[in-house]
């Protein structure tokens, strides 16, 4: 990552307060917070993560923003998205940040609780783009195994396409597009990129992609669950020839790669995997590993004053051309 001078050059040189933030160094984890999460340590522990972020972030109503809840987008019943709009939409066209939830394939949800409660994640992501002059839209998806590829792509897809079509309704601008999944979030973002065949016509819509502790080859020995038969890629015999990996490597779309200190082993080593193998082929991305964090706590601390993962992700988000 470039030092944060260049971060404060870029944002002095924007004409229109879009993709603003911070022109001091970013804050890290709070050290009373680094030393719950280490508590948890590498397990995956949504509930217990919850407790520790929960009280950060902002309570309903928010404002300063217009939200739209449900937005359907396809036939079945979780194909829905919400819409994040400023209030004072002024000084567009706003970039897009899309966002994929993760949840093991099988479960996890927008903004709500496994029990169905609400919850302020990822909400809470959707409030930190538009406190930084973008238009939010937080996807849910069909699930494995009802779901089974390519289906979320073919989704992904549908999305960007609404954003294009309705773009000029919100002060969007169609053609500053990010598009951001978490876990098995990361991997269904992957695997869009990858595949161009489920792209929507005129390419993939997207500025760039950002991937924070997924999975990539699913037939590696570093996947998450082993080399066996996966819940929504299916057999294990056609594991390889559907990873991302060989269509990252082809892809001309910024990729931004992150996985947490504390992640499981095997999302870290598939972090970094993916890592050197774009980066021996001359195209590498950015890449970090967020100190201090467990797989849950990197997107449940977006939007507090830890700017670990948000200060570079947004100078990342100004110098992306696709």
């Amino acid at each position: 990552m470039e030092a944060m001078t260049t971060l404060a050059i870029l944002f002095a040189a924007a004409a229109v307060p879009i993709l603003s933030g911070p022109l001091a160094v970013q804050a890290q984890v709070p050290p009373d917070i680094a030393t719950k999460i280490r508590a948890i340590g590498r397990k995956v522990d949504p509930e217990g993560t919850a407790r520790i972020y929960a009280p950060l972030q902002k309570k309903k109503p928010y404002a300063g923003v217009k939200m739209t809840r449900d937005i359907h987008f396809g036939p079945g019943p979780r194909d829905t998205f919400d819409l994040f709009v400023p209030e004072d939409a002024g000084g567009g066209p706003r970039p897009v940040l899309i966002f994929v939830h993760g949840g093991a394939f099988v479960g996890g949800d927008k903004n709500q609780y496994p029990d169905g409660t609400p919850s302020p994640f990822y909400d809470n992501i959707m409030l930190w783009g538009v406190n930084h002059g973008m238009i939010g839209v937080n996807m849910n998806y069909e699930l494995a195994p009802k779901a089974q590829y390519p289906a979320v792509q073919k989704d992904i897809a549908t999305v960007i396409r609404w954003v294009q079509e309705n773009a000029g309704r919100y002060g969007a601008d169609p053609k500053r597009v990010f598009l951001w999944g978490h876990s098995a979030g990361a991997s269904h973002v992957a695997s869009y990129v990858a595949h161009p065949e489920y792209y929507p016509a005129g390419g993939p819509g997207l500025s760039g992609a950002i991937m924070s502790s997924g999975s990539y080859d699913f037939a590696a020995a570093s996947a998450p669950g082993g080399r066996g038969n996966h819940p929504y890629f299916g057999d294990a015999s056609t594991l390889g020839e559907k990873s991302s990996v060989p269509g990252l490597l082809k892809t001309n779309i910024p990729l931004f790669v992150v996985a947490a200190e504390l992640d499981p082993e095997g999302m870290i080593q598939q972090a970094r995997e993916l890592n050197d193998v774009l980066c021996k082929q001359g195209r590498c991305p950015e890449f970090m590993i967020l100190k201090d964090h467990g797989h849950i706590s990197e997107s449940y601390c977006v939007n507090t004053s830890d700017e670990s993962l948000t200060g570079p992700l947004l100078t990342f988000m100004q110098r992306a051309k696709y």
